[in-house]
């Protein structure tokens, strides 16, 4: 069986404006207003999910607002 990778195109980074971040899951939950329109990256190991919340810091725009609670 093979996965076949997509690539699918979001939006630019500054069109993001909300970031739900599950430390118990290590799941970062990236979005807009409207939380069907973003994405989710999960992670195996907490170094990982760190940098990249670290890089969302510096992608996002200043107005970004990061949450910390349980994604449902």
């Amino acid at each position: 069986w093979e996965n076949p990778i997509h690539h699918e195109q979001s939006l630019p980074w500054g069109e993001y404006n909300f970031v739900t971040v599950d430390r118990k899951r290590l799941m970062i939950v990236t979005h807009r207003t409207d939380i069907t329109l973003g994405f989710e990256a999960r992670f195996q190991h907490e170094v990982l999910f760190n940098k990249y919340l670290n890089f969302l810091h510096t992608a996002l725009p200043p107005t970004a607002e990061f949450t910390e609670k349980p994604w449902k």
